[in-house]
């Protein structure tokens, strides 16, 4: 099915060198340790970080997955983002991981830098579908689809991809 974003040289670019790129953070902003990487695990005194977990200090986060459709096409970018949520959810959550009943939806604060679409602190609420998968972001921002332009920005601000590399394919 044709698109009007079929007609934006940037879209044709990005989609030439793959199409949409999925975001994920290693961890969470107020992490001020070495990053994760490829280790499934590091541990710095009693703060801890994993693919899906960090306590940092008296701080808990959880990574989430958003995932934005974007106008005027069928494709979705997903972000694997860090929400910091209160103890009470977070040890719920790790619950599950033992074959725990999933926790109830809870509210926390983004600590991703998302730039163009929230700060960081921005109001997320996560929902828990699936033991087996991460928990659903939602930001209470009222974002809910992204655009081209969006999108673009947010490449560029997590060091995704430069509107540079777009005009050299």
């Amino acid at each position: 099915m044709t698109s009007i974003l079929d007609l934006d040289p940037r879209w044709r670019a990005l989609q030439d060198m793959g199409g949409v790129m999925d975001i994920g953070f290693d961890h969470p902003a107020a992490w001020t340790h070495a990053p994760r990487n490829e280790t499934p695990f590091v541990k710095e005194g009693d703060d801890q970080l994993a693919s899906e977990l960090c306590r940092f200090g008296d701080q808990r986060f959880i990574c989430a997955t958003l995932s934005l459709p974007i106008r005027g096409s069928d494709d979705h970018v997903v972000l694997a983002l860090w929400v910091k949520v209160q103890d009470a959810s977070f040890y719920a959550y790790i619950e599950t991981f033992d074959g725990g009943d999933l926790p109830a939806a809870c509210d926390g604060q983004l600590s991703s830098d998302l730039g163009p679409l929230a700060a960081l602190g921005s109001a997320v609420s996560l929902s828990f579908t699936d033991a087996a998968a991460r928990p659903t972001a939602t930001l209470d921002n009222g974002a809910k689809d992204i655009s081209v332009d969006q999108l673009l920005d947010l490449y560029e601000a997590t060091g995704t991809l430069s509107r540079d590399d777009l005009s050299k394919s």
